[in-house]
């Protein structure tokens, strides 16, 4: 099918926006993102993608378009890995421990010995005191500050524009009058095309958490889930694990490539705080350290003290939570162009929470599919 003639804008630049963008470029349009905030940049509570853990751990037990979106996921990126072994993605084994068992862990524990194909219950004589159930498997475990840039370099080596600006609403984009200010991304790019035409075949909106105040979305259905994490210094944790406690809670590790360690985590909904809670700081160094002793340093763990991590960083991030699941579809947008009536197609792909990694390809996939199928009519 021939794209190439056909610009599209892509609003975003978190990892849905950037793998959204590199397959509508690898499909042959013409792409630009338009983003207020880009890999690399300050970290800002208003960029979630930056503040991710992340690993492949699927938790679509009755969502069958997120079990699609993730499966595809999964099978994208043990393509890369063998196709590009610098990815900063790493396969590392998944432990999960559970202090109680109920009935509806079953249903998870079925999807999960279906999905990953080297699956097993762990034996009693594995499990941690205090523990009566564990499962292991084979998962993915993602190195963020690393992986956000590779996303955005591999989209500039397509041939992507990125410009900067802030968007007080999609139609803003389209028209003159109301345009915001624009700059180009990177600073030192060497683009000789010049701006875009600004009359787009479609326009992608991967805006996540945003989608509820950009105006022409204003999706009420979106909140955020609060994580609060620590990045803690551990090169000698290399297994990707979460603890389930019998109050609810769950307690997770995840390794990256750089020997930084995640540790969290929160599931807070519809909470907007933006810093980190010392409460609750103090209570993942707890829990993580009788959860995970191997986080302390090998000569420290006897002891047990909290002190003894190596802290680097205190994280929140706000994952974009939807009602309703995932929102990937089409709408389209009318407004007034030079007194002249036109309709834009809109493509929208956001609501992703907690699982914007392992979806990502999946998404992105769908997306371009679907924006196929509207500007080719």
């Amino acid at each position: 099918m021939e794209n190439k003639r056909l610009e599209v804008f892509v609003v975003g630049a978190g990892v849905i926006g950037l793998s959204t963008a590199i397959r509508a470029l690898e499909a042959g349009f013409d792409v630009t993102i338009f983003a207020e905030i880009f890999p690399g940049d300050q970290k800002s509570i208003k960029y979630t993608s930056c503040w991710a853990g992340a690993d492949h751990i699927s938790h679509a037990t009755t969502n069958d378009l997120m079990h699609r979106l993730e499966r595809e996921t999964f099978s994208v990126f043990m393509g890369l890995l063998k196709e590009d072994p610098l990815i900063p993605v790493m396969i590392r084994p998944h432990r999960r421990y559970a202090q109680v068992f109920q009935p509806d862990d079953q249903l998870k524990i079925d999807h999960l010995s279906k999905f990953y194909s080297d699956f097993r219950i762990l034996e009693s004589s594995e499990l941690p005191d205090g523990v009566v159930h564990g499962a292991t498997f084979s998962t993915l475990c993602f190195d963020v500050p690393r992986y956000l840039p590779y996303l955005l370099n591999r989209f500039l080596a397509l041939g992507g524009r990125a410009l900067r600006t802030t968007l007080p609403s999609l139609s803003a984009l389209l028209s003159e009058k109301d345009r915001p200010t624009l700059e180009v991304f990177p600073a030192t790019s060497s683009d000789e095309r010049g701006p875009p035409t600004f009359n787009p075949a479609a326009v992608i909106n991967c805006t996540g958490i945003g989608a509820r105040s950009v105006g022409d979305v204003l999706d009420t259905d979106v909140y955020p889930t609060r994580g609060e994490v620590l990045i803690i210094r551990a090169p000698w944790v290399h297994s990707d694990s979460t603890f389930h406690w019998k109050d609810g809670h769950v307690s997770y590790v995840i390794p990256r490539q750089s020997g930084d360690v995640i540790l969290g985590g929160t599931f807070q909904v519809d909470d907007w705080h933006a810093t980190s809670r010392p409460e609750t700081v103090k209570l993942l160094k707890e829990r993580g350290i009788e959860a995970f002793p191997e986080l302390l340093p090998p000569t420290k763990r006897e002891t047990r003290n909290v002190e003894d991590l190596d802290v680097l960083e205190e994280c929140v991030g706000l994952r974009p939570t939807r009602n309703g699941g995932v929102r990937v579809d089409t709408a389209s947008l009318t407004l007034d162009v030079g007194g002249k009536q036109i309709t834009i197609p809109i493509v929208h792909n956001y609501g992703h929470g907690g699982a914007g990694y392992q979806s990502s390809w999946g998404s992105a996939s769908l997306a371009v599919d679907l924006l196929e199928s509207v500007v080719n009519k």
